[in-house]
């Protein structure tokens, strides 16, 4: 039996998966919280969450008021 990751890290990951294969670019824009959830399937605190760990990580920067943007040199490891 195999046991699903936590809701969060199922967004954290995916992301990072679009973002290693060029799918989100340097610069790209990426889903609102309420769009996010929505395409995962979680709550809006989730997505708010794995965006959080994102933005720890560099891959995403945000810009109050714009949006959540894949940054200009996103660590690939």
């Amino acid at each position: 039996m195999t046991t699903r990751p936590p809701d969060y890290l199922r967004v954290v990951n995916g992301i990072t998966d679009q973002i290693r294969s060029g799918e989100l670019a340097p610069g790209d824009k990426l889903p609102t919280y309420a769009q996010l959830a929505e395409q995962y399937k979680v709550g809006i605190s989730t997505a708010q969450a794995a965006l959080r760990i994102l933005r720890d990580r560099g891959l995403v920067e945000g810009h109050p008021g714009k949006g959540t943007y894949v940054t200009q040199d996103p660590p690939l490891s």
